[in-house]
This record gives C-alpha cells, structure tokens and sequence, in this order.
C-alpha cells in the first residue's frame, strides 16, 4: 500500500497544475503500478485490473463525495484491499531471471522514476524570494544563468562569504537566493541599462527607446540579432512593470491597514 501511495503521490508531482483532469486519470494508474509490483513479490500473485478497478473506484467514489480531488493514500488502500482478496499462490515456482534481464528493468523502472521527479522540476517546482513571493524553478534557472551570481560568481560567492562572517549567517540563504535573481529582475535593469532606483516612468521611457533602436524592421541588415534584442527588452520590460505593480499594491495595501490599525486605537 505504501509504495502505491508512494506512486500516486509522485504521479501528482509530476502533473502541471494547469491539466486539471489529468490526476483523475494518471494517479489511479500509479498508485495500481505500485500495488502490483509489491503485490507479486514472493509466493503469491495477482493480475494487475484488480488494483486498477479499485484504485478508479476509489478515486471517483472519493472525488463525488467530497467535492474535491481523492487522497492518495485512500486510494492506495482501497487498490491494495481489491489486490488482497484476489491473490493466489503460485503454481509454479518462478523461474529466475538473468543478470542482464534485470538490469533491464531497473534501467527502465529508473528512466520512469527519473521522468517523473523531472517533469515536477520543470513544470511545478518553485523557489522562494526573500519577500516570500514564489517563482517556477525553470523560470529561476533561467534567470540564473544571466544574474550576476552566474556572470560574476567569484566575486559575489565571496562578498556573501564575507558578509555571512561579518553580520552571521542567519540570512545567508535570503541572500543568496536574492543573488540568484530569480525574477530576473536585475538582469531586466541590465537590459534596459538601469540602476535598480529608477522609476517606472524611466523604465517605461527606456524601454520605448530601445525598441525603437532594436526594432527588426529598423535593422534588416542584422534581422536575428535584432530580433533577440528586441525580444530581451521586450520581456525585461514586462518584469520590471510587473515587479513595481505588485509593489505598488502591496505597499498601497500595508498603509491602509496601519491607518486603519491607527484609527481604531484612536
């Protein structure tokens, strides 16, 4: 049961969020993979639609009367229940296999656990910035590569070394995660050649600027490189934008909740 939990839970990691109907489907089916295989270790055997019916019957059965998407671990349990009562012993004692034939299903068994841990890297896992919002871990190791812990690594890796030993390391991994640039927002100042205290008003007229300059129609004798740049300043700009909005809100949000603090204590 516990390895068929194990399944479901790591078939639910790997799904996008976006695919809302696709756990219905795609956990079901991991958590009867997990309960077959532990199942048909040893002296008794099963045949693998007896867990999967349960494990569908489970899903739906929860999901209807709940409101809301099945538990893994009830699943497992009823997936395990449906393969425990149909068991039989073997008849015949199983023949064993060659060195070469369970590599075999190790490498593939390997490549499947693999796949699954990376499509939850790539499409769900998130990292989280010093100010609490979170990132896409793709969109970070994006940023990562033109922030300047990437570009100037010695220099920066050492300044937080001397920092951590100077102020304590309490603050350590905030700083370093605040180095990784995971919004790309000091690579966005970069781009448009700005200090990170510019407003948005010279962003906006930055940005204006540059896709003029850059604009592939203005630049026919290097139309890709222009069009790379373009697209640079492009999604530069839309950072930038989208970091001063929220900032804005939040700040907005925090001074209307301190004089409403200060008027009730008045």
């Amino acid at each position: 049961m516990l390895v068929g939990y194990f399944y479901g839970i790591l078939v639910r990691l790997a799904i996008p969020e976006e695919a809302k109907w696709l756990p219905a489907l795609l956990v079901p089916l991991g958590v009867a993979v997990g309960v077959y295989l532990v199942g048909n270790i040893g002296r008794e055997r099963g045949d693998f639609k007896y867990p999967l019916m349960g494990a569908f019957i489970a899903n739906i059965a929860l999901t209807y009367l709940t409101g809301d998407e099945a538990g893994a671990m009830y699943v497992a349990l009823v997936a395990a229940i449906f393969f425990q009562n149909r068991r039989q012993f073997r008849k015949e004692k199983p023949q064993g296999k060659t060195l070469c034939k369970r590599l075999q299903y190790l490498a593939i068994g390997g490549l499947i656990i693999c796949s699954l841990w990376g499509s939850f890297l790539y499409f769900n896992a998130q990292v989280t910035t010093e100010d609490g919002e979170t990132v896409k871990l793709r969109d970070a190791i994006n940023h990562f590569f033109n922030s300047p812990v990437w570009l100037e690594f010695k220099e920066v890796f050492w300044g937080l070394y001397e920092e951590g030993q100077k102020n304590g390391w309490d603050n350590f991994y905030d700083e370093f995660v605040k180095a990784l640039d995971p919004r790309g927002e000091k690579n966005a100042y970069r781009v448009l050649g700005l200090t990170e205290d510019a407003t948005q008003e010279e962003i906006k007229r930055r940005y204006k600027k540059l896709a003029v300059k850059w604009h592939p129609d203005k630049n026919l004798n290097n139309k890709e490189e222009a069009q790379q740049k373009f697209m640079e300043i492009q999604e530069a700009y839309e950072i930038l934008s989208k970091l001063k909005t929220k900032r804005a809100s939040k700040n907005t949000r925090t001074r209307s909740e301190f004089d409403q603090h200060g008027h009730e204590e008045y």
